[in-house]
């Protein structure tokens, strides 16, 4: 989802709580804070020698460790935090828009959207975790090219064993090769 696709859902959504379901049935605390609103450039280069740029945003969730039960961030007081970080700088509207969070028992990590569901007056955004890929692999067209990626699986030797060369190198008793 792009960061701008999210924020004009919370404005289309004015005032309802907002919930973080980062695995299923697992919950951010509902007294998080969003501590940070990142533009994140990478500048990679890949395994097969390629080099990789592009840009995401990233929206730091926070729970502080004395629980806050006074405290909630609902769809109007996120989109002021986003207007607020647009008065120091440009937040990347056209790029894809990922979560961090963790806590005690969820290793911190950077989440996309999955779905965002309306419950009631409120919103849930239902976060998914990301998986690794080759990205040589996954710019092969064929399954040749996929196959020869530089981390595709190695190709095995094959090996012709007869019953002849397995009897000429067995084991004798007492050679001391077993």
């Amino acid at each position: 989802m792009k960061t701008s696709e999210f924020t004009q859902i919370l404005r289309e959504n004015p005032e309802k709580s907002l919930f973080f379901e980062y695995q299923a049935g697992q919950y951010v605390r509902t007294d998080y804070h969003i501590t940070e609103i990142k533009n994140v450039s990478y500048d990679t280069v890949d395994c097969g020698g390629i080099r990789n740029e592009w840009n995401e945003v990233h929206i730091q969730l926070w729970e502080n460790e004395i629980p806050e039960p006074d405290h909630a961030v609902d769809t109007s007081k996120a989109l002021k935090i986003f207007d607020v970080v647009q008065k120091v700088r440009p937040t990347f509207q056209d790029r894809e828009i990922k979560f961090e969070y963790g806590n005690s028992s969820f290793p911190t990590a950077v989440l996309p959207v999955h779905n965002i569901k309306e419950a009631g007056n409120s919103l849930i955004v239902q976060l998914t975790a990301d998986q690794t890929t080759c990205k040589a692999k996954d710019r092969a067209t064929t399954p040749e090219e996929k196959a020869a990626a530089c981390c595709g699986p190695a190709a095995k030797p094959k090996v012709r064993v007869s019953l002849a060369a397995l009897e000429a190198s067995a084991c004798e008793p007492g050679s001391g090769c077993c």
